[in-house]
């Protein structure tokens, strides 16, 4: 009779334990999204500033993946800058780092970059040699959780925030420079 009490008071916290870790693991899943994406951001922009060349970062939203572009070919030296507007020189032949597939049901459901909204296709941002980069942010969805976070890249610092759900930087007014 005590082993089966013992029995059953074990087969109980095993339970117990078993739920509460299926509750954990999903929202662990997203937050090592999160980190993940700010890593690599920040050692794009670091990587930048070292070697005094503009990295790119590319999100690919129709196939929920993202890598950076470096300024250097895949046999070694600098490949030729991108000129606006125009088609690369070096297509194919630049190297590329950080390439990340997004898994567990986390998803890039939107891009804001300039004012626009970007929720398919592929979209890139800057990374100076002066530390700045393209004003961004990218929201990633976990629809386990029913959760959201936005990291917002800054445009002049090219530093990041993270915020919990939809962000969207309010509009400056005069006041704000009073």
């Amino acid at each position: 009779m005590e082993l089966m009490a013992v029995i059953l008071i074990l087969g109980l916290m095993i339970s117990v334990t078993v739920l509460n870790w299926q509750r954990i693991l999903p929202r662990a899943q997203l937050n090592a999204a999160v980190r993940e994406l700010s890593d690599v951001l920040n050692s794009t922009r670091s990587e930048a500033i070292a070697r005094g060349a503009e990295f790119r970062m590319l999100y690919d939203l129709d196939e929920q993946r993202y890598w950076v572009e470096t300024p250097f070919k895949i046999g070694g030296g600098l490949a030729l800058e991108r000129v606006p507007g125009e088609e690369d020189p070096e297509e194919g032949k630049r190297m590329l780092s950080h390439e990340v597939m997004l898994e567990n049901g986390v998803q890039i459901t939107r891009i804001a970059l300039d004012d626009e909204n970007y929720t398919d296709g592929q979209i890139f941002v800057r990374f100076s040699a002066l530390g700045g980069s393209s004003a961004h942010s990218i929201e990633l969805y976990h629809e386990a959780t029913d959760s959201t976070y936005t990291i917002e890249v800054l445009a002049l610092t090219g530093l990041i925030r993270i915020h919990k759900g939809v962000y969207e930087r309010p509009e400056l007014s005069e006041e704000d420079f009073d």
